[in-house]
This record gives C-alpha cells, sequence and structure tokens, in this order.
C-alpha cells in the first residue's frame, strides 16, 4: 500500500512537467514549420542526433535591425506629356546607384539613403514647314520676282542627358513564403538635375515658290534651295524642375544569415547578417518637371537664311511652345541591392526544455 501511494505522488509530481514538455514540443513544431524558410532555426548534434530544440532565436526578420550597402538600378526611361507634335518614344535609359540605410522592426521596412541617377531620353518630333513669305531674289538682276521660300524639317529627334542628386524615402514589408522570402517597398525619391545637355538631331529641305514662274524650285544649291541636309545641333542642359518621383519595387531576398550557435549567446559568437536582393521597379514623376524658358522651336536667321549651319534649334522642352504643357519622368527596370547588418542582441523564443 505504501509502494502505491509513493507511485501516485511520484505521477502528480510528474504530471504537469509531462504537460509543459509536451506544450513546449507543440510550439516547436509550430516555430520550425514557420522559421525553416528564414535560417532562423538552429540544432546541435548531441551524440549522433540532432537535437531539434537546442535552441530556437529571433532572425534578421524578426526584431529589431539597422543595416547599410549599396543598390545600383537601371532600365528604361522617358517623358509623359500632353504636348502635340511630340510622340511617347520608348527607349530611353536610365540608371543610378545609391548608398543604402535601412531600419527593419520586425516586418517591416523603412529606407533611405543618397544617391545619384542618369537619365537620357530622346523624343521624336513631328515635321514641321516653315514659310517665309514675300521673299526677292537678290540673286538674279529682276528685281519683282517675289517668291515664297519654304522650310521643311523632317526626322526630327530631341535628346537629353541628365544626371541627378537622390534621395530615397521608402517604406514597405517582407512577403514570407514557400519559396523564399519577398518584400516591396513604396515611397518618393527626391531628383535633382544638376547637370546635362541636349541634342536635336533632323534633316532639313528648303525650296522656293515662284508666282511667276510654273512649278517649285528646288536642287538648285546656286540659289540656295537644297534638299534633304542633315542638321545637327548641341545646347546646354534642359534646365527641368525640382522633381519627385513616386515609387513601387517589388523583389526577392537571398540571406547568408548565421545566428549564435546556441540559445544563450555566446561571447564572440557575432550575428552575419549579409542580404541579396533582386526586385522590379517603377516610378512616375508627382510633379510637372517642364521648364519655362523662352528660347524659340526653330530660328531662321534672315541674313542667313539660305545657310543651314546657321539656324538656331533648340530642345522642344525648352521653348516657349512647352509652356502651356506638362512634362513627367517615367522609369522602370531593375534593381540589384546589397544589404549588410549590424550585430544585433537576440532573443531566444524556444529555448531546450530538457536543459532548463
Amino acid at each position: 500500500m505504501r509502494k502505491l501511494q509513493y507511485i501516485l505522488l511520484i505521477m502528480c509530481f510528474l504530471c504537469p512537467h509531462m504537460l509543459w514538455a509536451q506544450r513546449r514540443f507543440m510550439t516547436a513544431e509550430r516555430w520550425e514549420y514557420r522559421l525553416q524558410q528564414v535560417s532562423g532555426f538552429s540544432g546541435k548534434q548531441v551524440n549522433g542526433k540532432t537535437d531539434a530544440f537546442w535552441g530556437l532565436h529571433t532572425t534578421q526578420y524578426t526584431g529589431s535591425h539597422h543595416l547599410i550597402g549599396v543598390s545600383a538600378e537601371g532600365g528604361w526611361s522617358a517623358f509623359l506629356h500632353n504636348m502635340p507634335g511630340v510622340s511617347f518614344t520608348p527607349g530611353g535609359a536610365t540608371g543610378g546607384i545609391h548608398f543604402v540605410y535601412e531600419y527593419q522592426f520586425s516586418g517591416i521596412i523603412f529606407q533611405t539613403g543618397l544617391g545619384a541617377g542618369y537619365q537620357h531620353v530622346y523624343s521624336d518630333i513631328a515635321d514641321t514647314v516653315i514659310y517665309h513669305e514675300h521673299m526677292r531674289d537678290t540673286w538674279s538682276t529682276i528685281n519683282d520676282a517675289e517668291f515664297t521660300l519654304r522650310h521643311q524639317f523632317y526626322d526630327r529627334h530631341d535628346f537629353t542627358r541628365q544626371i541627378y542628386g537622390q534621395l530615397p524615402l521608402y517604406i514597405g514589408h517582407y512577403i514570407s513564403g514557400n519559396s523564399g522570402v519577398g518584400y516591396f517597398l513604396v515611397g518618393a525619391k527626391f531628383n535633382y538635375a544638376f547637370w546635362g545637355n541636349t541634342t536635336q538631331k533632323l534633316r532639313g529641305t528648303t525650296t522656293g515658290l515662284y508666282e511667276k514662274y510654273i512649278g517649285v524650285w528646288e536642287q538648285m544649291d546656286n540659289n540656295g534651295f537644297r534638299q534633304d541636309v542633315p542638321i545637327e545641333r548641341h545646347g546646354k542642359q534642359l534646365q527641368l524642375k525640382f522633381d519627385i518621383l513616386a515609387h513601387f519595387e517589388l523583389g526577392y531576398e537571398h540571406t547568408t544569415y548565421r545566428g549564435p550557435l546556441n540559445y544563450r549567446k555566446r561571447k564572440g559568437a557575432a550575428n552575419k547578417d549579409l542580404r541579396f536582393r533582386i526586385s522590379g521597379y517603377a516610378e512616375c514623376s508627382i510633379l510637372d518637371i517642364c521648364p519655362k524658358t523662352n528660347n524659340d522651336f526653330y530660328g531662321t536667321p534672315m541674313e542667313t537664311i539660305y545657310d543651314f549651319p546657321t539656324y538656331r534649334m533648340e530642345h522642344v522642352f525648352s521653348t516657349t511652345d512647352a509652356k502651356a504643357y506638362w512634362l513627367r519622368n517615367l522609369n522602370a527596370g531593375l534593381r540589384f541591392t546589397v544589404l549588410f547588418g549590424f550585430e544585433n542582441e537576440e532573443k531566444c523564443i524556444l529555448c531546450n526544455p530538457w536543459r532548463h
């Protein structure tokens, strides 16, 4: 009888511990399933077997973390606008490099930095015809031979190159899944152009329409009527206004994170938090960036009206004609980011039940 009493006392003493161990075992299974994708689970070999509950820690996707790094981006760029006679032309290029600081609180991401961006955009311009009426034939003795001089400009492409100083401010969140860890970022990029130049490439033809003669006079170089003449002009920076770009980014992250070797962080066992990201991004100007200048679209000096090399031309978006319209940047491409996390004090989510 006394033996039976002892057995009951021992079972009463053990049952709460058995129930507690069972609860810890079930908790461990759940956390292992949740965190195995993010390398937060650590094991230890004991007698040739893996001690699955030696320690389960917070990871780089939980808690508070500070990271620094560098990102490079590049892709396609164009101008959005509502100016008639100027086409929406794909084929431009953009690129940039940034030094990045990121603060992460659990799955929430706050990112900023400082960098520079490059943009090369061209626009196709519609064919243009300019008439000069009541011209007189100065190369002959016929003083009353009035005619209309016609300039035809076509195959025109206006190029602009800009270098920007950039300050991004993004917020986002991680997206965990069975295939890995994704993330998204949204925010604004402050864009200020501090260097640039412009180029205009086109072709021109001049013809003369004489009222006292039949037909159109053309291809007469000695009279100033020329056909299909290549023209190229180089100008200064396109004085774009201060730009704010709305930014959206969606990507994937790979990490080489290595946490502490056991559930009690040993001295010198620092975290190795190195992350590699690849993402796609798109951004568009929030503000109108069209410069308000007074340049002429075409300038044909009367004193040298037959001399193509003297014709003055400006980038279409820096002319008086563009004042009544709006202009915005549009960029899209790929972004590569490398981040290094500072050593971070971790907490043990699940400790080994058999060692406490």
